[in-house]
């Protein structure tokens, strides 16, 4: 009986020696999975930085001469103030100065002041024109109120308006192919470079001149 006993435990013995135990690969966690990425999931490369111009230039806030009209050999008064400009000049007549600050003028004929501001992103041009007359304005001397461009600094193919109001004017005209104008209006233009557009008022009493700049960056 012994014998039949020994000989069972060495049957299962060897029984259970040749069983092979299969385990399935655990699943990996989403942390653990691999980061080889599938046809759908392919990594693009990052696009290239396009770098556009930067508006961070010098404005002008202010830049007139006052008054805009005087007989020869009287003062004017130029003034201007520039901001975010490290660098400030303005011809005829001045070069490097502060960027806030005015100067009496007397030229002896009739001038346009041209400023020119520049920082680390460029440079930026204002204008301003004095009228040099042989004899003193009266009240029906042609006087321009106002001239300005909206915006003064623009990208290319871009267009600024030019708005003006002029009194006691019988002739009125902005040069560069603008042409003939009312006294008081606006108009679009849209230069391809920086360009300086000088307003015109005469009448038999005289004439007045005014300048603005629109810069193409």
């Amino acid at each position: 009986m012994r014998k039949i006993v020994l000989a069972l435990v060495v049957i299962i013995i060897l029984a259970v020696g040749c069983v092979t135990v299969v385990t399935p690969p655990a699943s990996p966690s989403p942390a653990e999975k691999p980061s080889t990425p599938s046809q759908t999931d392919t990594v693009s490369p990052a696009p290239a930085q396009v770098t556009t111009p930067s508006f961070n230039l010098p404005e002008v806030a202010i830049f007139n001469v006052v008054p805009a009209n005087i007989v020869s050999g009287d003062y004017a008064t130029l003034t201007w103030d520039v901001r975010n400009g490290y660098d400030v000049e303005i011809e005829p007549g001045f070069t490097i100065i502060r960027p806030q600050g005015s100067q009496p003028v007397n030229p002896p004929f009739t001038t346009t002041y041209r400023l020119t501001a520049t920082n680390n992103q460029g440079s930026i041009v204002a204008t301003t024109t004095l009228t040099v007359s042989g004899v003193p304005p009266t009240i029906d001397t042609p006087v321009i109120k106002s001239f300005t461009a909206t915006p003064n600094v623009i990208r290319s193919g871009g267009s600024s308006i030019l708005s003006w109001q002029t009194i006691n004017g019988s002739s009125v005209s902005i040069d560069k192919n603008v042409g003939t104008v009312s006294g008081e209006g606006s108009t679009q233009v849209l230069p391809t470079a920086t360009t300086t557009y000088m307003l015109t008022v005469t009448s038999p009493e005289g004439a007045q001149f005014q300048t603005v700049t629109v810069n193409v960056k």
